[in-house]
């Protein structure tokens, strides 16, 4: 076994990676896959906002404005082209960069507080023209009967038609792209964004095009957005206006908060703690919002850094422990 991987972190990534690849053949709930499914769903969607929230310091409320296109140009690039399920996925991202380019270019010239007012319109936008686009959103019916992803490669088929080989597809998208995330974020973009974040006056000095990087940060998380929302109506086999309804606003901001603003791993934890929990406890529609907002509110004035800033102090208690403790160092 690689060094890494003798770690405890490397050890809990392993046991997590046997739990997630074994449960659909220990479990015969439906429901259980189903409601893991859209954790891996969300968690994405929910880090799409931490890398442009969390990392670059804009707040963005056009992530499920994203997460939404991607939907609709997946299902259209299918219906109406006759493309397959990746052309979908792939014009998805295509379109959500150019439109990421387009609002973020412009409103950054202005400020960052324009850019947080701009891609609220935008999602509003693009949910009232779903609704009365009826010819080519179908209006509030929205876009039914959509296909199953499958794979063909010469004269082997395959098709993700049931719950298991769709938790499989999800599992293998949420993991690829998280670990692509990890990779751009623990890089020098990474350590750029943060900069942004936290002395813009300062990168600038530097020399850092604060603009530019800013853009980047906007059109990478719309891409992720997406490509995730394309690839969950093909999970559900529709798409309609209700994918830009505020509960996934709700959601992925509940996430990004408890884990911790510019956190991965605890913010990972969270997404599938606060869209497991719910599901558990079986609690109504109206109950769940009320759940989100108490959380959100409790995340903010108790929790300010999340999961990650609660281990973090908790890091920093047990090094100074340590060290009082050692002979001579009082």
């Amino acid at each position: 076994m690689p060094p890494a991987m003798r770690s405890p972190k490397g050890l809990l990534l392993l046991l997590l990676a046997v739990l997630a690849l074994a449960y659909p053949f220990a479990s015969s709930s439906g429901y259980h896959l189903n409601v893991l499914t859209n954790a891996l769903f969300f968690t994405v969607l929910a880090m799409s906002l931490n890398v442009i929230y969390g990392y670059a310091g804009l707040l963005s409320f056009a992530q499920v404005g994203f997460w939404g296109v991607g939907g609709y140009v997946g299902a259209l690039t299918v219906t109406r082209l006759g493309g397959s399920v990746w052309d979908g996925m792939l014009a998805a991202g295509a379109v959500a960069l150019l439109l990421a380019i387009a609002i973020s270019a412009v409103s950054l010239r202005l400020s960052n507080h324009a850019f947080v007012i701009v891609s609220i319109a935008f999602t509003l936008l693009l949910q009232l023209l779903a609704q009365e686009w009826i010819d080519v959103t179908n209006g509030p019916m929205g876009i039914p009967g959509l296909p199953a992803p499958e794979i063909v490669l010469g004269p082997l088929y395959f098709a993700f038609d049931d719950r298991t080989s769709q938790y499989f597809l999800a599992l293998a998208f949420a993991a690829a792209t998280l670990a692509a995330i990890g990779l751009v974020l623990s890089s020098r973009v990474g350590r750029t964004l943060r900069m942004l974040k936290h002395d813009e006056t300062l990168a600038r000095s530097l020399g850092v095009r604060t603009t530019r990087w800013k853009v980047f940060a906007a059109g990478f998380a719309a891409v992720v957005a997406a490509m995730a929302g394309a690839l969950y109506v093909f999970y559900l086999s529709i798409v309609d206006p209700t994918i830009f309804d505020v509960y996934y606003t709700q959601l992925m901001l509940v996430i990004v908060i408890v884990g911790g603003l510019g956190s991965f791993w605890p913010m990972i934890a969270a997404g599938f703690v606060l869209v497991v929990l719910p599901e558990v406890l079986r609690t109504s529609d109206e109950v769940r919002m009320i759940y989100y907002g108490v959380v959100l509110i409790a995340g903010v004035l108790f929790f300010p850094r999340g999961f990650a800033g609660l281990l973090a102090a908790r890091r920093r208690r047990h090094s100074s422990g340590g060290r009082l403790g050692q002979p001579g160092s009082i």
